[in-house]
C-alpha cells in the first residue's frame, strides 16, 4: 500500500530520501510515458497510424494523470491502474509496434513497461511490487510473441526477462538507499545523544566547580578565619558575614544593580582598609553583579588572607560600555605559576566566575611587588 500523502512529515535521513525517492520515481515514469506516446506513430505500427495515435494519445493523458496523482493522492488504485494499462499495451504490441523494431529492440512499449515497473518498486512493498513486475513481464512476452515474425524465446530476450532483471535491480537500489538513511539516522542520533551526554557532563561540572566557589568564598573563608583565631568569635561584623555565607549556600540568587553598588557591597564586607575610586556606573544583570561582585570580594579576601597587608586599593572604570575593576595591594606578591594545585582561590572563586558570566579576570603578581586582580565585563 502506498502511504497517504496527508501523514506527518518526518524530518529523519530516512525519510526525506523515501519522500524525493517517491517523486523522482513517479516522475520518471510519466515523462518516459509521455515521450513513448509522442513517438509512438512513428514507429510503423501495424494497426496504422491512427489507432496508434489514439492509443498515444490516452498513453499521454493517462501519463499525466499519474504524475498528478503519485504527487498529489498516491493511493493504491493509481498504481494498479497504470500496470493494467502496461499490461494492455504489452499484449497490443503486435498491433502498435512494428515487428523488426521490436526484435532490434526499439519498440516504444518497452521502455514504458519497463520504467513503470521500474518506478512501481519505491512505490509499494516487495510482494505487489514483484507480482506487478511478472505479470507486466508474462504480458510482453505474450503480446511479442503473437507476432508471426517473433518467436517466445526472441520475446523473452528482447523484454520479458530484461523487464524482470530490471524490477529485481530497481528494488535492490530501494533497499540500499532506505538502509543508508537508516544508518545514517542512527549515527546522527548517537552522535547527537553523545552531545547531549557532554553538555550535560559540562554543566553538571560548571554547577559543581560553582558550588565549590561558592563554599570557598562563604563558609570555608569564614571559618579559617575562626579556626586560625583571626577573629575572637564575638566581633559585630560576623553574625552578618554567617547570615550572608548561609544565603549563598542556599543559593538565595542575587539581583541585577549598577556597577557602584555592587562594587560598594563587596568593599563594605571586606575584612581590610579599601581605598575605593569608582568612575562611571553601569547596569549589571543578575549574574554579571554576583560574578564581579563575587570576584571582588574574593580577591579582597585574597589580600586579606596572603598579601601580608591590610591595605588595598579598588578602582571602578565603565569605559565605552565595559566594566573594569581592580583590586590592587602592595603586599608579599607570589609567583602566578607556582600557585599549589590545591590552592583554588584565583581559579575558582575569581577566573571562571567571570568566564561563566561572560567577562574575563586578569592577575598579574610578582613576590615582593604585590598583587593585581583585574576584572572585566562587557556589556
Amino acid at each position: 500500500m502506498v502511504a497517504p500523502c496527508d501523514q506527518p512529515r518526518d524530518m529523519s535521513t530516512a525519510a526525506l530520501l523515501d519522500r524525493f525517492a517517491l517523486r523522482y520515481a513517479a516522475g520518471a515514469r510519466a515523462l518516459v510515458g509521455m515521450l513513448m506516446a509522442v513517438a509512438a506513430p512513428f514507429a510503423d505500427p501495424p494497426v496504422g497510424p491512427g489507432v496508434c495515435g489514439a492509443v498515444a494519445v490516452a498513453l499521454f493523458g493517462w501519463s499525466a494523470a499519474y504524475l498528478f496523482l503519485m504527487r498529489t493522492r498516491p493511493q493504491t488504485w493509481v498504481w494498479v491502474v497504470d500496470i493494467a494499462v502496461m499490461c494492455a499495451l504489452c499484449l497490443a504490441q503486435s498491433l502498435l509496434v512494428d515487428p523488426a523494431l521490436l526484435l532490434r529492440m526499439l519498440g516504444w512499449v518497452s521502455p514504458v513497461a519497463s520504467v513503470a515497473v521500474v518506478a512501481l518498486q519505491w512505490h509499494v512493498r516487495p510482494l505487489p511490487g514483484a507480482v506487478a513486475a511478472a505479470a507486466v513481464c508474462v504480458a510482453f512476452v505474450v503480446g511479442a510473441a503473437v507476432a508471426p515474425e517473433v518467436t517466445v524465446g526472441q520475446a523473452l530476450g528482447v523484454g520479458g526477462l530484461w523487464t524482470a532483471v530490471e524490477a529485481g535491480l530497481s528494488r535492490l537500489v530501494r533497499r540500499l538507499v532506505d538502509r543508508g538513511g537508516e544508518v545514517a539516522d542512527e549515527r546522527m542520533a548517537r552522535r547527537f545523544a553523545a552531545e547531549r551526554e557532554a553538555e550535560l557532563a559540562r554543566a553538571r561540572r560548571a554547577e559543581q566547580r560553582a558550588h565549590w566557589a561558592t563554599v570557598h568564598d562563604t563558609a570555608a573563608s569564614t571559618l579559617l578565619m575562626v579556626g586560625l583565631g583571626g577573629v575572637a568569635g564575638r566581633e559585630p561584623w560576623l553574625r552578618e558575614q554567617v547570615a550572608r555565607d548561609v544565603a549563598a549556600l542556599d543559593g538565595v540568587p542575587v539581583a541585577a544593580g549598577c556597577l557602584q553598588d555592587v562594587v560598594r557591597r563587596a568593599v563594605g564586607g571586606a575584612r581590610i582598609r579599601v581605598d575605593l575610586d569608582v568612575d562611571g556606573d553601569l547596569w549589571l544583570p543578575a549574574e554579571a553583579a554576583g560574578a564581579l561582585g563575587g570576584a571582588l570580594a574574593e580577591g579582597l579576601e585574597n589580600v586579606a588572607r596572603h598579601a601580608g597587608t591590610g591595605h588595598a586599593q579598588v578602582t571602578a572604570v565603565v569605559d565605552e560600555g565595559r566594566a573594569h575593576v581592580t583590586v590592587r595591594d602592595a603586599g608579599r606578591g607570589f609567583d602566578p605559576t607556582r600557585v599549589p594545585a590545591g590552592r583554588i582561590g584565583l581559579a575558582l572563586s575569581v577566573a571562571e566566575r567571570m568566564a561563566g558570566a561572560g567577562g574575563r579576570a586578569v592577575v598579574r603578581s610578582r613576590p615582593g611587588k604585590g598583587t593585581e586582580v583585574r576584572l572585566e565585563w562587557p556589556r
